[in-house]
């Protein structure tokens, strides 16, 4: 009886390295081999297209001129598609942004521009157009004409997500 255990210990260690080796070679362990080495250097490959541009340049008298890109404008939020619009009530006034805008962006508007605005956005997968968050500041008066001037804009509730959560 004392040959059983030590064999089944033996047995179990065996295939506790059997799964470890075949977990290497079909990448099942995670976070092992993950990253390369300290004697591993990183491979730097260039495509045939900047290899040839970079003889061609330095075959011919002519010195390549780069021309820098054009640095992009700050679109307004009339020119960027609007998916879903974000409104912050704080305290009695309206602030909005578009969710693809960092978060620090919103800009005071007025209920007719919230409702242009409105109006033009297309929605997210889940048919979510607008999304209404309320701070600790926020007032009931604003939130309720808000609501009336969506509902007599035409969009329907289960387009909007009123947050019942306040934020900072």
């Amino acid at each position: 009886m004392t040959k059983r255990p030590k064999r089944m210990m033996y047995a179990g260690g065996g295939v506790l390295i059997l799964g470890i080796i075949l977990g290497q070679f079909f990448g099942l362990t995670p976070g092992i081999n993950t990253d390369s080495g300290p004697g591993e250097s990183e491979q730097t490959t260039e495509s045939a297209d900047e290899s040839q541009s970079i003889m061609a340049s330095s075959e011919s008298d002519i010195v390549p001129v780069l021309i820098e890109p054009e640095p992009q404008k700050n679109k307004s939020q009339l020119e960027v598609p609007l998916r879903v619009l974000d409104i912050l009530i704080e305290d009695r006034s309206y602030l909005i942004k578009s969710a693809t805008q960092p978060e620090d962006s919103y800009q005071p508007a007025e209920i007719d521009k919230i409702i242009q605005f409105a109006k033009q956005t297309s929605g997210d997968e889940d048919g979510i157009r607008i999304r209404v968050y309320r701070k600790g500041s926020a007032r009931v008066i604003p939130e309720s004409q808000l609501k009336d001037a969506l509902k007599k804009a035409g969009l329907s509730q289960q387009t909007i997500d009123w947050k019942i959560h306040l934020v900072d």
